[in-house]
C-alpha cells in the first residue's frame, strides 16, 4: 500500500512539474512573440508649407440693391435674371397715375398763390398811390404855410409903421387900426395853416406805416405761398420720376424679386426690385480667420482656394484687407479677411463657397520629420528620466564622441535605458529661446507648456507639438533595437512633418513614432497619472488594458 501512495506521490508531483514547465514555455514564449516592436518612419528630404485653412463666400465687389422709393403697382418689367444693364437704364416702372395728378394739383395750388401774391402786389402800390398823394398834400400845405407866413410878416411891417406914424401924428387913428386888423388877419391864417400842415403829416405817416406795413406783409405772405407750391410741385415731379425705375451702375442682374402687376409698399424702408452686380470678373472672398492664426497673416500671403463646383482646379487670390473688427460668435473670435480674386471667364458665382488655404511660409528641399516623433515617449520611461537624459546628454556629449572614435561608430547622446547617464552631471542653465511657441504649443495639445531651449541647452520640449525656432527630442533605434534620444531644432510644420534646421539627424534617419507594447506593459501604462502616457493625453498615448497599444498616440 505504502509502495502504490508513493508512486501515486511521484506521479502527480511529475504531473504538476510538467504542468507548471508547460505554463511557463507558454507564458515565456508567448511574450517573446509580443515583444517590444515599434513603429518608425523615415527622416526625408522634401518640401513643406505652412497654411491656414479658412472658408469664406464668393461675392461682388460692388453690389447694388435697387429698390423703390415710393408705393405703388409694377406695370412693366425691363430686366430680368442675368440682364446685362448700364446705367441709367430703365429697369421697370411703377404706375404713374396717382403721382400724375399729385403733379397737376400741386401745380394749380401753385398757380393759385401766384394769383394771390399779383393782388397783394396791387394792394401795394395802391397804399403807395395813396402815401404818394397824402405827401403831396402835406407839401402843399408847407407852401401855403409859407405864403401866410410872409403875409403875416408883411403886416407886421405895416403894423409897425403904421404905430411909428401914428406916434408922430402923421397919420389918422382909423389907419392905424385898419393896419392892426390886417394882421391879426394874416397871423390867423398862418396859424391855420400851420394845422393843416401837422395834420397832413400825421395822415401821411399813418397811411405810410400801417397801410404800407399791412401791404407789405400781404405781399411776403404771398410770396411764401408761392415758394410752397413750388416745392409742392418739385416733390410730386420727383415722386412721378420715381415712378421710373432706374440701374444706378453698369453691370448685371443677380436676382430679381418682383413681377408685373405686383405692388410694392415703400414705408420705413425701400422694397428691394433688383440685385445687380457691378463687375464679375472681378471678385472678393471674405474669409473668417480665427484669432489663434491671424497674426501670421499679411498681405504678402499666397492665396489659393477650391469650390466644389470645379473639383480639383485650384483659383488664386490675393489678400486686399484685414479687418479690425471682430466678430465674436458664441464666444469665437474671428477676423474679416478681404481677398481679391479675378474672375475672367465667369467661372466663380456670387455665394460659392471658397475653401481657402493660405500660405504663410514654404521651404522647399529641406529635411522633414513626422510629427508623431515629437509626442512619442518609451513605454515605462517618466518625463523627469528623459530631462535627466536631455541634461546628461550635454554634458556627455564630448565623452560621446571620444567613444564614436573608439568604437568607429556613434555613440548616442542619451541611453535609452531610464537613468542612463543623468548622474553625477550638471545641467546648464535654462534659457527661454522659443519659450512662447512652446507654451501655445504645450496648450493647444491639451497639456502644460515644458520650458524650451536652444540645442543642447537645458531642458527641452516634451510631447508637445512643435513650434518654430524650438529645440526638440526625437527617438531612433539604435543597433540594439533600443529608442536613443536626439535633439533637433525644428522650423516650420504642416500640421504632419516638421522641417528639421539643425540637430542630431540626417537624411533616411529612422525615427520612432509609436510603440506596441504587450498587455502587461499596457496595463501599467493605463494607471500612470495623465500626462505620463496614459491614456489621456499626454506625452504619447497609453496602451489598452489587457492588449498591445501604441504609446506613439494618433498621427496628425
Amino acid at each position: 500500500m505504502k509502495a502504490k501512495l508513493s508512486r501515486k506521490k511521484i506521479v502527480g508531483a511529475s504531473a504538476g512539474i510538467i504542468v507548471v514547465a508547460v505554463v511557463a514555455g507558454y507564458v515565456f514564449w508567448g511574450r517573446q512573440a509580443t515583444a517590444e516592436e515599434f513603429l518608425t518612419a523615415k527622416v526625408e528630404r522634401g518640401a513643406i508649407k505652412n497654411t491656414v485653412a479658412a472658408t469664406g463666400t464668393l461675392q461682388a465687389v460692388t453690389t447694388v440693391q435697387v429698390g423703390s422709393q415710393v408705393s405703388g403697382t409694377i406695370s412693366a418689367l425691363f430686366a430680368d435674371f442675368n440682364s446685362n444693364v448700364r446705367k441709367g437704364q430703365v429697369v421697370a416702372q411703377l404706375d404713374p397715375a396717382i403721382f400724375q395728378a399729385q403733379v397737376a394739383s400741386a401745380r394749380a395750388n401753385l398757380e393759385s398763390a401766384r394769383a394771390n401774391l399779383s393782388d397783394a402786389q396791387a394792394r401795394v402800390m395802391a397804399a403807395r398811390s395813396v402815401v404818394e398823394n397824402q405827401r403831396a398834400g402835406v407839401s402843399s400845405a408847407n407852401a401855403n404855410l409859407a405864403a401866410l407866413r410872409a403875409q403875416r410878416d408883411d403886416a407886421q411891417n405895416q403894423l409897425n409903421r403904421q404905430e411909428s406914424l401914428a406916434a408922430s401924428g402923421i397919420v389918422p387913428e382909423r389907419d392905424l387900426e385898419t393896419a392892426r386888423t390886417s394882421f391879426r388877419s394874416a397871423e390867423a391864417r398862418y396859424n391855420q395853416a400851420s394845422a393843416q400842415v401837422e395834420q397832413a403829416r400825421l395822415s401821411e405817416q399813418s397811411s405810410a406805416g400801417a397801410g404800407m406795413a399791412q401791404a407789405d406783409a400781404q405781399v411776403k405772405q404771398a410770396q411764401a405761398q408761392v415758394q410752397q407750391s413750388t416745392a409742392s410741385v418739385q416733390l410730386a415731379e420727383v415722386n412721378l420720376s420715381h415712378t421710373t425705375i432706374k440701374s444706378p451702375i453698369d453691370g448685371v442682374v443677380v436676382s430679381r424679386n418682383v413681377d408685373v402687376g405686383q405692388t410694392v409698399a415703400a414705408s420705413l424702408s425701400a422694397p428691394t426690385l433688383f440685385t445687380i452686380a457691378n463687375d464679375l470678373t472681378q471678385m472678393q472672398v471674405i474669409a473668417n480667420i480665427d484669432q489663434a492664426d491671424i497674426g501670421v497673416i499679411n498681405q504678402e500671403n499666397r492665396v489659393n482656394f477650391t469650390v466644389d463646383a470645379f473639383a480639383g482646379e485650384s483659383f488664386a487670390g490675393a489678400i486686399k484687407q484685414i479687418r479690425l473688427n471682430p466678430q465674436n460668435v458664441q464666444n469665437v473670435v474671428t477676423y474679416n479677411v478681404v481677398i481679391d480674386v479675378k474672375n475672367p471667364n465667369l467661372k466663380l458665382k456670387p455665394g460659392m463657397t471658397a475653401n481657402l488655404t493660405m500660405t504663410i511660409a514654404e521651404r522647399a528641399n529641406v529635411l522633414k520629420i513626422s510629427n508623431a516623433a515629437f509626442r512619442f515617449r518609451p513605454a515605462g520611461m517618466t518625463q523627469e528620466e528623459i530631462r535627466g537624459l536631455v541634461r546628461g546628454g550635454a554634458a556627455s556629449k564630448e565623452g560621446a564622441r571620444k567613444d564614436e572614435k573608439a568604437d568607429g561608430q556613434a555613440a548616442p547622446a542619451a541611453a535609452g535605458k531610464p537613468g542612463a547617464e543623468k548622474t553625477d552631471v550638471k545641467p546648464e542653465a535654462d534659457k527661454s529661446t522659443g519659450q512662447r511657441g512652446g507654451e501655445r504649443a504645450g496648450r493647444s495639445a491639451g497639456g502644460a507648456a515644458p520650458s524650451a531651449g536652444a540645442p543642447g541647452q537645458g531642458s527641452l520640449p516634451v510631447g508637445t507639438a512643435p513650434a518654430e525656432g524650438q529645440s526638440r527630442i526625437v527617438w531612433v533605434l539604435g543597433s540594439d533595437n533600443k529608442p536613443q534620444l536626439r535633439r533637433a531644432r525644428v522650423g516650420i510644420t504642416d500640421g504632419t512633418a516638421t522641417e528639421l534646421q539643425e540637430g542630431e539627424l540626417k537624411e533616411g534617419d529612422v525615427v520612432i513614432v509609436g510603440q506596441n507594447v504587450s498587455g502587461d506593459r499596457a496595463q501599467s501604462a493605463t494607471q500612470r497619472p495623465p500626462g505620463f502616457g496614459g491614456t489621456q493625453g499626454g506625452f504619447g498615448g497609453g496602451g489598452r488594458p489587457g492588449g498591445g497599444g501604441n504609446t506613439g498616440g494618433p498621427r496628425r
